[in-house]
């Protein structure tokens, strides 16, 4: 086991942010859910592995830290600002997140391409874009029939049903694209 250590603050007063809701997100798709102290920590002790943090806070715009290593027997440290903004935090319940990786039919990431997620229904609508990694992530998703398309330019690459039937704290959804 190793121990992460996260101090998160305001970006632009560098106040720390208590009650932020943290997600470390494990390689082997287990989640651990955080809330910080009144001084913006937590630590918390996490198998050996790589992990993606989804860290969120009222009045704050949501931010997604990839691929923090924590090693057996060794302190991780990670400081993160928050910016001021629209973002989401839910109070009773942990937020729904999609997630994943876009990789082309050799399985190279395929970066700056745009995920969208339209609830059946109408309702409920997310986009995001892949990173140059082809990692994605859609947060604060609401439980729906979602048709999730990737997109690049005008053109549809690949579509998904993803049914979210209840609040969940990550759904990893990982697409191959077969025609590029």
């Amino acid at each position: 086991m190793g121990e992460l250590i996260c101090t998160l603050v305001d970006r632009r007063s560098s106040v720390p942010l208590a009650a932020a809701r943290i997600m470390c997100v494990g390689r082997d798709r287990r989640v651990a859910r955080l809330d910080t102290d009144e001084r913006g920590n937590f630590r918390t002790h996490l198998p050996q592995g790589v992990y993606d943090l989804v860290i969120s806070a009222k009045g704050y715009l949501s931010l997604l830290v990839r691929g923090v290593g924590v090693l057996a027997n060794y302190q991780q440290v990670v400081t993160r600002g928050l910016v001021p903004g629209e973002g989401e935090f839910a109070e009773s319940e942990p937020a729904t997140a999609i997630g994943g990786y876009v990789t082309d039919r050799n399985g190279r990431p395929v970066a700056n391409v745009m995920l969208h997620a339209n609830a059946e229904n109408g309702s409920f609508a997310y986009t995001t874009r892949t990173d140059r990694t082809g990692a994605y992530i859609l947060h604060g998703i609401v439980p729906e029939l979602y048709d999730l398309t990737v997109r690049s330019m005008e053109r549809t690459l690949a579509r998904e049903h993803v049914p979210i039937a209840h609040v969940n704290d990550f759904i990893r959804l990982d697409i191959r694209l077969n025609h590029m």
